[in-house]
């Protein structure tokens, strides 16, 4: 199956990842299914962003960058990301690290799954059907496990892995959610939308996938993001208690769908 040119953009944050990028956009690329993607990076000092400048030439209408002034946290890239979907004619908006944690080649079965299944979130797993982590640490695997337990039991969640950050949203779920009310900067912020899909009645499943630690560059993950996460899947879940969870109640919806 083939894409038709403005149907599927794939979002990347970047910050400080020169050695992976140029490799990831040629491998996206290079799949049978005519992706776009959008590039959001935040002024990296290594020169990313210039790197994928440089990309555009050759790929021009596929390829996009929004470059922003300074490093304003994961959560609000991606915002940026999904406001440039909704302003164009995207119908499929995947997400997906800068590292080759997630596989290139997986993103056809995200697309296709979430396209041909009729899902409106499909979220790449690494903890559906078992770990399916290579090459982390024991003491990260069990952090971001445990991480996932406490979503689960704090918020009813019944997502296996909500920090995930490989996924394939219909442009419809992104149209009801009020980005400009997400509440989460750092990696909290995967949390926090896959919760306001599934209270919007959404339907969201969970695709199992390998992922695979880093080769080159550097993990951007602090005590700090950590903290942060924590005490955002508190509020998430409190704030839901004073929200009508209903498309109607989002002037958002009314965006182009």
């Amino acid at each position: 199956m083939t894409a038709s040119p403005a149907d599927a953009l794939v979002v990347i944050p970047t910050y400080n990842e020169k050695e992976n990028i140029a490799l990831l956009i040629q491998a996206i690329f290079s799949l049978p299914i005519n992706f776009h993607v959008l590039v959001v990076d935040d002024s990296s000092p290594d020169g990313t962003s210039h790197i994928v400048a440089d990309l555009q030439i050759f790929y021009q209408d596929r390829l996009h960058l929004v470059n922003r002034q300074g490093k304003l946290g994961l959560g609000t890239a991606y915002i940026a990301g999904f406001r440039f979907a909704l302003e164009r004619d995207y119908q499929y908006i995947l997400t997906m690290d800068a590292d080759f944690s997630h596989a290139p080649g997986e993103l056809i079965n995200l697309y296709n799954t979430c396209k041909q299944e009729g899902y409106d979130l499909l979220v790449g797993s690494r903890y559906i059907g078992g770990v399916n982590v290579v090459n982390w640490p024991i003491g990260r695997v069990l952090l971001s496990y445990m991480a996932n337990l406490f979503v689960r039991r704090i918020t009813g969640l019944p997502v296996m892995d909500a920090t995930a950050g490989f996924q394939c949203y219909k442009r419809r779920v992104l149209a009801t959610i009020d980005l400009d009310a997400i509440q989460s900067i750092g990696y909290g912020f995967q949390v926090e939308m896959k919760f306001l899909a599934w209270k919007y009645g959404f339907i969201v499943k969970e695709l199992p996938i390998v992922f695979t630690n880093r080769v080159r560059g550097y993990s951007k993950m602090s005590r700090a993001i950590i903290i942060e996460a924590f005490y955002n899947v508190i509020k998430i879940k409190i704030s839901s208690f004073f929200k009508k969870f209903h498309p109607d109640s989002n002037t958002t919806s009314k965006l182009k769908v």
